[in-house]
């Protein structure tokens, strides 16, 4: 019997031994500064470039093809979900799910669709300028706005305005991200933020996990933690589980994991925004972990034809924690190995060491390693993980410099 073959494109590398384990061969396009050797001795066939190219994407996959047929293709990073659908168009192959990345990919067109179907009202206004911006800040009768790049990840260059005076240095910050792109302004949500994984079949949807998050404090966002599964009373959880669905059903959503972003504000949960991919900051592993639903691994067998893996959670609930420390030198670090071996502990990962210059916390990219815990509650799995990243001990010095303008402030 003929091993199947899947195609990827982009990713980090998780997917790669949930394919193994499943017995299918793949072959990966990768992006230059993502290369990696074992990945490349692992795949079939393996290429690095920019997948967002598809003129040179394209010629590659279809020879590639012609050689040896795929049976799916799939993406579960950002920039890899349109050059994937695209592909699994151009081919004939499972794997298309054009629709919803085009409706999540670009913010603006998330808004946009939203507003048609009366669903999650957010005020909001595209801008080209910032005398636009200021004009909506106006609009807003002294509540705040958040600036976005409309087709930015990793929260980077997402940023709150409280007032008319912060416009124009949060405007630049934006701005800078964004490119040639106008930006996105809305209005400030107030409320606790989560997260909700998804899994879709042929245009089937479920909800798996709902996810707190942890954020700095204004005027940035970039996370600092999560934790499952989210503390939520009934009526709260239903709103929202029912909300998501009908984005899916929306945007439609066919076959593959959707992370999406909301705040359960005083009128009812609204959207912040949403991805055609799993959640990333270990969430995809923590919605493993707590309710056995191995996304990846799932998306697979559907785009292949084979039943469902067997969904076996292994712990009650489970936390992550980032390290996160900016403009700063670093002197010393001490504690790993007491934070690898804390009590709950599943993964211990840190990048910080001495002679290491921090610059500001301007995404989720700027961050050094998390701590991993699992425990028999959220609270327990919460205290696990907030320990055991206390047990790195950091001794630093302000980075000279670090007040200048062009550094975005302390964000916690």
């Amino acid at each position: 019997m003929r091993q199947q073959h899947l195609l990827l494109v982009g990713g980090r590398g998780h997917e790669l031994p949930k394919a193994a384990a499943l017995g299918v061969r793949h072959s990966m396009v990768q992006i230059p500064e993502r290369a990696d050797e074992e990945h490349a001795a692992a795949a079939a066939r393996y290429a690095v470039q920019d997948y967002r190219d598809l003129e040179t994407l394209l010629p590659l996959v279809r020879d590639w093809h012609e050689a040896d047929p795929f049976d799916a293709v799939l993406s579960f990073t950002e920039y890899g979900l349109e050059p994937a659908s695209r592909v699994a168009i151009d081919l004939g192959v499972p794997g298309e799910n054009l629709s919803a990345v085009l409706a999540t990919r670009d913010k603006t067109r998330t808004r946009a669709l939203l507003d048609r179907h009366g669903l999650s009202p957010v005020r909001h206004r595209i801008c080209a300028t910032r005398a636009e911006a200021a004009a909506f800040l106006s609009e807003l009768g002294g509540r705040p706005l958040v600036l976005k790049p409309p087709s930015g990840g990793l929260s980077e260059g997402v940023y709150a305005v409280e007032s008319a005076q912060q416009l124009p240095e949060r405007w630049a910050w934006t701005a800078a991200v964004a490119g040639r792109e106008p930006v996105l302004a809305e209005e400030y949500l107030t409320g606790p933020e989560y997260s909700v994984e998804s899994i879709s079949r042929h245009g089937v949807h479920e909800v798996v996990m709902v996810t707190e998050k942890l954020t700095t404090g204004l005027p940035g966002f970039v996370e600092l933690g999560h934790q499952v599964p989210a503390r939520l009373d009934a009526g709260a959880l239903e709103a929202i589980e029912k909300l998501v669905l009908e984005f899916l059903e929306v945007i439609g959503q066919r076959t593959g994991p959707v992370h999406s972003e909301l705040r359960l504000t005083p009128d009812g949960p609204r959207l912040i925004e949403a991805q055609t991919r799993v959640g990333g900051d270990q969430i995809w592993e923590l919605c493993e972990m707590v309710s056995g639903v191995d996304q990846i691994t799932e998306t697979m067998c559907a785009l292949l034809g084979r039943p469902d893996p067997p969904r076996v959670p292994r712990a009650r609930a489970a936390a992550i924690r980032f390290f996160a420390r900016e403009n700063a030198r670093v002197r010393h670090v001490d504690g790993l190995a007491d934070a690898a071996r804390a009590t709950g502990v599943v993964r211990s990962v840190c990048t910080l060491r001495p002679g290491q210059d921090l610059g500001p916390l301007l995404s989720s990219d700027s961050r050094q390693g998390y701590v991993l815990c699992a425990g028999d509650s959220t609270p327990d799995a919460v205290a696990r993980a907030e320990a055991a990243r206390d047990l790195v001990r950091v001794d630093s010095v302000p980075l000279p410099g670090a007040a200048t303008a062009t550094a975005r402030p302390d964000g916690g």
